[in-house]
């Protein structure tokens, strides 16, 4: 039997999840503030593990600075990229 290269064969560690979930947390923080304040019409975060969790997690609040998040969804769930823009784009 083969082994898939793409499937972690261990169990995910939970300080490298949690540091990577802050890190996006940030990331998606940031790219949305960035966007409200006019200096980018449109940011694309890219290779995000936890893209469309986040996505439904800021939705609210994104839609009331006048931005839309798009998550672009890999594959076989192996994340996503995730475009912030304003809404009239």
């Amino acid at each position: 039997m083969e082994r898939d290269a793409t499937r972690p064969t261990s169990t995910p560690d939970p300080d490298e999840t949690r540091s990577r979930l802050a890190s996006e947390v940030a990331e998606v923080e940031s790219a949305i503030a960035l966007v409200a304040s006019g200096a980018a019409s449109r940011i694309t975060l890219s290779g995000l593990k936890f893209g469309e969790q986040l996505s439904r997690r800021f939705h609210a609040e994104a839609q009331a600075s006048g931005i839309k998040l798009e998550p672009l969804i890999w594959p076989e769930d192996a994340g996503c990229d995730l475009v912030v823009r304003r809404i009239d784009e």
